[in-house]
């Protein structure tokens, strides 16, 4: 008897509750007492339990529903994304210069992403095209961007102007350095804080790599 009164008072709530899910039959075995279940309503009234259990499969569902959702539209999304990237791996494998280069480039990056300018500085000599050719200015460039990671953030509006032309209202921009050191590929947007330095820059760094094996050719 001793033995059993202790039972009783080290039961807790939690107890009751690991008893629950593991017998999820154990009202069918005393449905008298589900008439005495109090299960509060959050406007204050009582309900029953099945109404209980209803409204939360309703919310369940919904919430399911929801995530469904979420997984088709980013599906959708990484469709349209794959489709524009493969057409513009496509269209800088087609081009015939440099310029159709950064032509193909600022379309598709416009198209993907809204970016205002996209823009290619060379290290080499070039009639039609932007380019860095004193050492000390292209080492300066090299040791700022990095051979690892894009850079994404602001710059002054002096450097701004090295990477696109006369194009004044570039807020911030993301930048990488081209393979073999060939130059700069840039993107960017008049929105202050569209590039940050946070941002994840694979897909820039995939484009870089299409840009450069493509000039390795048309230089």
């Amino acid at each position: 008897m001793e033995n059993l009164k202790q039972d009783k008072k080290s039961l807790n709530e939690r107890d009751v509750a690991a008893f629950l899910k593991q017998r999820p039959d154990f009202f069918r075995h005393y449905p008298e007492i589900v008439a005495q279940l109090d299960v509060p309503h959050e406007t204050g009234a009582t309900v029953s339990l099945v109404e209980y259990q209803s409204k939360i499969l309703r919310e369940k569902n919904n919430e399911l529903h929801e995530r469904l959702q979420d997984l088709v539209n980013n599906a959708r999304r990484n469709d349209r994304l794959f489709e524009q990237t493969r057409q513009l791996t496509l269209d800088l494998l087609d081009a015939q210069s440099i310029e159709e280069v950064e032509q193909s480039l600022q379309q598709a990056m416009t198209a993907l992403y809204g970016v205002d300018h996209a823009c290619i500085t060379l290290f080499v000599p070039a009639s039609t095209m932007q380019a860095v050719t004193e050492v000390e200015m292209q080492e300066q460039l090299v040791r700022h961007f990095g051979r690892k990671q894009a850079f994404c953030g602001q710059l002054s509006d002096d450097q701004m102007e090295l990477f696109f032309h006369d194009n004044t209202q570039v807020g911030s921009m993301a930048a990488c350095l081209l393979r073999n050191d060939l130059g700069i590929l840039a993107l960017g947007h008049k929105d202050d804080d569209y590039f940050k330095s946070n941002m994840d820059t694979l897909f820039l760094d995939y484009v870089s790599e299409i840009v450069s094996r493509r000039l390795d050719i048309l230089l």
